[in-house]
């Protein structure tokens, strides 16, 4: 039997964000099934004015009691009323039709399924070869790493869009809250659902966009807070060694750390020059900004 139209539960984590809110709300209003609830992650711009006064019905707003916690972990589940939850980044603003393919892919299908969508930049963003590569390589989103969008690894378990019953999200537990830090969160749960025998599918019929500009700069800015949580993530689940290859992670040499900081300067300067063209190095670094604070939570302090 397919959901019925009022099935869904749409939540969204907002901390000091009513501007995102402005984008997603309205885009949600024309196609909403079920609820809008929008967990205020202890905001103090007027986040809850704004969804006061949005005309999305039903809809809800609920005060977490500790800022900038990881966002997941701060809702309420038992006031949500849908039979399938589906998360949204605050900063995410669907395609018309976004809802109604999640809505669909849970319909007469396996109940340990889970969805995602394809997530990008928006099309008024600057073209830049950082961002097409954090978006399709697996830093940021790895959609173009896919091969069977029928079976995705935990990995691909993104928090920024994703769709699951209501009874495979609460059987779980839900979100770990001794993730602190930003990273790595969304794929512990996603290991934890595999475990318990999750389908994770990718629906690219739908769209997301992803309103948040990022250039290399701002956003290997944060990378050591993720290379800290991925820790943490292996400390959990230590069975994860061959995937997060903790072992192999090299210790950087003073040298080899000023090397790599000048190439971070170079490339955040060119990555919107046709020439030169310096994408190469963008794994070397994005890795090197990731593993410093894993291999120091291995070795010790250097």
């Amino acid at each position: 039997m397919s959901p019925s139209p009022c099935d869904v539960s749409v939540v969204t984590v907002n901390w000091n964000g009513r501007a995102h809110l402005e984008k997603l709300l309205p885009s949600l209003e024309a196609t909403v099934f079920g609820e809008v609830l929008v967990v205020d992650n202890g905001s103090i711009d007027s986040t809850r004015q704004k969804v006061g006064s949005e005309p999305i019905l039903p809809s809800g707003i609920f005060s977490s009691p500790t800022a900038n916690r990881v966002p997941p972990a701060t809702w309420e589940p038992q006031r949500q009323e849908g039979d399938i939850f589906l998360f949204l980044g605050d900063d995410i603003v669907p395609c018309p039709v976004f809802l109604k393919e999640h809505r669909n892919s849970h319909a007469s299908r396996n109940p340990l399924l889970a969805t995602i969508v394809y997530t990008c930049w928006p099309h008024h963003f600057p073209r830049s070869s950082f961002l097409e590569y954090i978006g399709e390589q697996g830093w940021k989103f790895g959609f173009s790493l896919i091969d069977d969008p029928e079976d995705l690894p935990f990995n691909f378990f993104y928090t920024s869009n994703f769709s699951l019953s209501r009874h495979l999200f609460l059987s779980s537990g839900g979100f770990d809250e001794s993730f602190e830090n930003y990273g790595w969160e969304d794929m512990q749960l996603g290991l934890r659902l595999k475990k318990r025998g999750m389908q994770l599918v990718y629906n690219r019929r739908a769209v997301a966009y992803h309103h948040h500009h990022m250039n290399l700069a701002s956003f290997v800015r944060p990378q050591h807070k993720v290379g800290r949580t991925a820790w943490r993530f292996y400390e959990r689940h230590p069975e994860t060694e061959d995937f997060l290859n903790i072992e192999t992670v090299p210790r950087y040499s003073l040298q080899q750390r000023l090397k790599m900081w000048n190439l971070t300067w170079l490339c955040s300067l060119t990555e919107n020059l046709d020439w030169p063209y310096l994408s190469t190095f963008y794994p070397d670094l994005m890795s090197y900004h990731y593993n410093r604070d894993i291999a120091e939570r291995r070795d010790g302090p250097a």
